[in-house]
């Protein structure tokens, strides 16, 4: 249950349906990132390490008017190095998670309630991303939209810091509102400061004051940012948003002629 407080120094795992262990880990920081997206930094029982490999996420477990319910999110760094290195706080001890809160969803309405000390039930790291991808490819092609950006968060710094055969990184981030940029200021400090790493904001709801691009997910948007830095460069492409964002996505990036091979869909 939540707001139970850690069980001695043993790790406290359950095993559910899907063949995970749980471990109930204990919330110890809760900060703004935008108006309605808010980073948890969860700490391990002691003892114990569960570092989660990029690409990976992780599900929260959560009992909810007598309902068990689990949701998936992938874990990200707790900033964008700059210095490409990494940081010291991957320590396998906390988890960073950056969530949005709905008004009307019950889950997020409970982790926002959550007060610092609170435990929640964190599973064992799931995926089938593969870091070799990245590293045989020239140019590395980054869509998301909205909280669609988790998984892109350590990609990127594992591309910028590790991977020395990549020309070029660009992240093509859809969002409704400038409000809704999550860690607007870090990738564009990130694009000053590495000249291989590009970002293009795209808004569906921009105010009148706004210069950039706008649209939502589209053929004619992709085929304009989506692009090889030379004509046989290998590409990957990693795509993850809302369902029709991502299943749109894929469908306008074969369209474009780009096969299945040279492109990821984050889902879980």
């Amino acid at each position: 249950m939540l707001g139970q407080p850690l069980e001695g120094h043993n790790t406290f795992i359950k095993r559910t349906d899907r063949g995970l262990f749980y471990r109930k880990c204990k919330l110890v920081s809760k900060t703004e990132v935008t108006h309605d997206t808010k980073l948890f930094c969860l700490m391990l029982p002691k003892g114990t390490h569960l570092p989660v490999p990029t690409g990976q996420h992780v599900y929260l477990k959560q009992i909810i008017a007598g309902t068990e319910v689990v949701k998936p999110y992938t874990p990200v760094l707790p900033f964008l190095p700059l210095d490409f290195q990494e940081p010291p706080c991957q320590d396998g001890v906390h988890i960073y998670l950056m969530i949005k809160i709905y008004s009307h969803g019950l889950f997020t309405q409970a982790l926002d309630h959550l007060q610092i000390g609170d435990c929640i039930s964190v599973s064992n790291p799931e995926g089938n991303f593969k870091k070799s991808r990245v590293q045989t490819s020239e140019d590395l092609l980054l869509l998301a939209g909205g909280t669609g950006f988790t998984p892109m968060v350590k990609l990127l710094n594992f591309a910028l810091t590790e991977v020395n055969c990549l020309r070029t990184v660009k992240l093509i981030f859809f969002n409704k509102t400038e409000d809704d940029i999550l860690w607007r200021n870090q990738l564009e400090q990130l694009a000053l400061k590495d000249e291989r790493f590009e970002v293009q904001f795209i808004l569906s709801q921009p105010s009148k004051d706004w210069v950039g691009k706008q649209g939502e997910i589209s053929s004619s948007l992709l085929s304009e940012f989506v692009k090889r830095s030379r004509r046989d460069s290998k590409m990957l492409i990693c795509i993850c948003g809302p369902a029709p964002f991502t299943e749109q996505g894929v469908q306008y990036l074969k369209d474009l002629g780009y096969s299945q091979e040279e492109i990821h869909a984050f889902t879980a």
